[in-house]
């Protein structure tokens, strides 16, 4: 039996929530069309695209219809926003479409941080309009609704841009290296003798890292180290030993790290 989520309200075509829990969310699908943005916390989010890590700053488009699921890595924050097609312009409609069909690293899109809270603006617009029902609510709603899917359209195009620019042999150079990379996260990776392996130059390596991922390679390890160090506080290590089997002895270094990836410190996942 398929499980449908419903629309988070009745008397609106946009709608926005925020989810605050720990809870995971089990496969299910909608009619409706789904962007939500990941402002606290990290999950993990399965769906047709694959299976993918989000942290703050990460967007996913989910068309009606597509089943997914998400798995909590504690305490998270997520603004998700609703809309139906029926509902939207036709060039909403197809802008959508396009953000979808064009997610060519299969996990969504990765914005920075100014993006991440002009988006979180937008969605906030449409919440309070939403709980305050004024006169011409639905409008603002729309309005709203239209920046924040041009915001994303223009961050997706300069992703999908550089990675197209990326010939077959430095993708599979870069596709190497990050998994270099998460096979040694604990370890103190010098990205100069990487370079060099590859046949590259430092600083073209570091230009290639940063079209195929999005981030730059310091900024990419440690990510991987944050979202890493959760399972190890999940299973009870004090936030000095999390640190330390990623790759940080300095836990005050970690902790700094973890709080700006993640929008709160690490002692926060050990009280949940």
């Amino acid at each position: 039996m398929k499980r449908y989520y419903p629309f988070t309200t009745s008397d609106t075509s946009v709608a926005v929530n925020v989810y605050h829990s720990s809870r995971s969310v089990p496969v299910h699908r909608h009619t409706f069309w789904e962007i939500f943005l990941v402002t606290r916390g990290s999950c993990t989010h399965a769906s047709e695209a694959g299976v993918t890590v989000l942290v703050p700053g990460d967007v996913c488009i989910i068309p009606p219809e597509t089943e997914h699921s998400f798995s909590m890595h504690g305490e998270v924050e997520i603004y998700n926003c609703q809309c139906f097609s029926s509902q939207l312009r036709p060039e909403d409609c197809a802008m959508l479409r396009e953000l979808a069909d064009n997610d060519v690293r299969g996990g969504g899109i990765r914005l920075d941080g100014s993006t991440a809270d002009y988006m979180k603006q937008r969605f906030v617009e449409i919440l309070r309009e939403q709980e305050q029902r004024r006169e011409d609510g639905a409008v603002v709603q729309h309005a709203a609704l239209q920046l924040a899917i041009i915001a994303l359209k223009r961050a997706q195009g300069v992703q999908n841009r550089s990675m197209e620019q990326l010939s077959r042999g430095n993708r599979a150079r870069m596709e190497q290296a990050t998994e270099y990379i998460e096979a040694h996260l604990q370890e103190q990776i010098d990205f100069a003798a990487l370079a060099k392996q590859m046949y590259l130059s430092e600083k073209y390596f570091r230009q290639l890292f940063k079209e195929m991922t999005g981030l730059s390679p310091v900024e990419y390890v440690h990510r991987q180290r944050v979202v890493r160090s959760l399972i190890y506080l999940q299973k009870g290590c004090s936030v000095s030993e999390a640190g330390e089997l990623v790759g940080w002895e300095d836990p005050n270094y970690y902790a700094r790290v973890f709080k700006r990836i993640m929008g709160c410190p690490p002692k926060y996942f050990k009280q949940i």
